[in-house]
């Protein structure tokens, strides 16, 4: 049997990875469903507006993460390699170009969010409707933006050199806040205001944010050697912001 199929260590160690990355993803897949999901109770025009809307912000998560994807080709080769300088320049490359991403996105959620919404809801009797909720979860969840995009980097650079744990450690969390805040929130359940569409877009940004701080400070914490260069030790600092770019200058 080893002389078909290898190594049965090699099979081990691969599952140990790679059980924690589809288990991420899946949760990471989730959020948006939760919020579909919680939404629905308000009614089909709200619940339309929330599903057009995370149309686009899918978009924006899966070129996130193609980005990631790219950058974490070399941030893994250079890990194999132990050449620190490498995963931390795979890293930059990460950052900076989701940072000019980024920018698009803004645009879109901020300037925009109206006129691209509706090319997706041409012929809808219930358009406008549609369109008011829609607009009113996007324009809360173009504050994700930078939070997000931040996690996803320090996160996929994480499992890239094996740091698997963690990130789906955060990733429960994340997902079990969003859920129990869109229950107070949604439906001003605990003596909560009742903030409907705009409580799903809420208890989104809470949970993106606390993932961006959970994964800006363990990636510090565990010293992911993507923070460290010859001579230069990971980044302390108590600005969750200056830990995230300071590594990486």
């Amino acid at each position: 049997m080893k002389k078909y199929f290898g190594s049965l260590s090699f099979y081990k160690q691969a599952l140990m990875i790679g059980v924690p990355v589809m288990l991420q993803s899946l949760i990471q897949s989730l959020v948006s469903l939760v919020d579909n999901f919680m939404v629905a109770g308000l009614g089909d025009v709200k619940m339309s507006g929330v599903s057009v809307a995370g149309q686009i912000l899918f978009v924006f998560m899966v070129l996130t993460n193609a980005i990631c994807a790219a950058g974490g080709i070399y941030m893994t080769q250079f890990s194999g390699a132990k050449n620190r300088d490498g995963m931390r320049q795979a890293l930059r490359f990460k950052f900076y170009l989701i940072g000019s991403f980024i920018a698009l996105y803004l645009l879109v959620c901020f300037a925009f969010p109206r006129q691209i919404l509706s090319l997706m809801v041409i012929g809808n009797a219930e358009a406008e409707a549609i369109l008011d909720a829609g607009e009113e979860y996007m324009r809360l969840m173009g504050f994700m933006g930078i939070p997000f995009c931040i996690s996803v980097v320090l996160a996929t650079s994480m499992r890239e050199i094996g740091q698997v744990r963690a990130p789906l450690v955060i990733s429960v969390i994340g997902t079990l806040v969003n859920t129990g805040l869109n229950w107070v929130l949604i439906y001003g359940n605990l003596g909560a205001p009742r903030l409907e569409v705009s409580g799903a877009a809420y208890t989104t940004l809470i949970a993106r944010f606390l993932k961006w701080r959970f994964t800006s400070s363990m990636s510090c914490e565990i010293r992911s050697p993507f923070w460290e260069s010859a001579g230069k030790s990971c980044p302390r600092t108590g600005s969750c912001l200056a830990i995230s770019f300071g590594g990486v200058g």
